[in-house]
């Protein structure tokens, strides 16, 4: 025999026509979804199943694949499944490329050297400033040389990597 729905549970109890009309959803795909995630009704109202707004929400939001693993996860997908989830992230990929939204690795490291020979160019005549300009000694202007060679050779590993 079937639970009688109180009254305050009707705002966390709903029917697949609330959940149709909440979500935007064909009923058929609600029942659906809410079968393949194995939910079973809390009650009945008007003689109709209820289910607990959370665990059909998360059923109807949560995408999954037909093993019921999530969707971005193509181990837990058949075959086919995972052949199409490939080629869609691959056309994705291509897609993003083309707009400009992805670069490559190597296009990165070129784009990176050249901001750091704009900032070195800077830098080497950083010393030669600092003594015309500011009359500074030369001890001083050594120790900003040795700081800009340092810089130099931390900057050449890293792009290196």
């Amino acid at each position: 025999m079937s639970a009688v729905v109180v009254a305050h549970d009707q705002y966390f109890n709903w029917s697949l026509n609330q959940f149709s009309k909440e979500f935007g959803i064909a009923r058929e795909t609600v029942g659906r979804k809410i079968r393949d995630a194995g939910i079973q009704p809390t009650g009945k109202k008007h003689n109709h199943p209820v289910y607990r707004v959370r665990d059909v929400a998360e059923a109807i939001l949560v995408p999954q694949t037909s093993l019921g693993g999530l969707i971005n996860d193509p181990d837990s997908m058949v075959p086919k499944e995972r052949s199409d989830w490939f080629r869609s992230e691959n056309d994705r990929v291509k897609f993003e490329k083309e707009t400009g939204v992805l670069t490559s690795v190597e296009e990165c490291r070129e784009q990176m050297g050249e901001i750091a020979k704009m900032g070195l160019q800077i830098l080497e005549t950083l010393p030669d400033v600092l003594e015309r300009d500011f009359s500074l000694g030369p001890e001083i202007v050594d120790g900003v040389e040795r700081k800009i060679d340092a810089l130099r050779e931390t900057w050449a590993e890293a792009l290196e990597a």
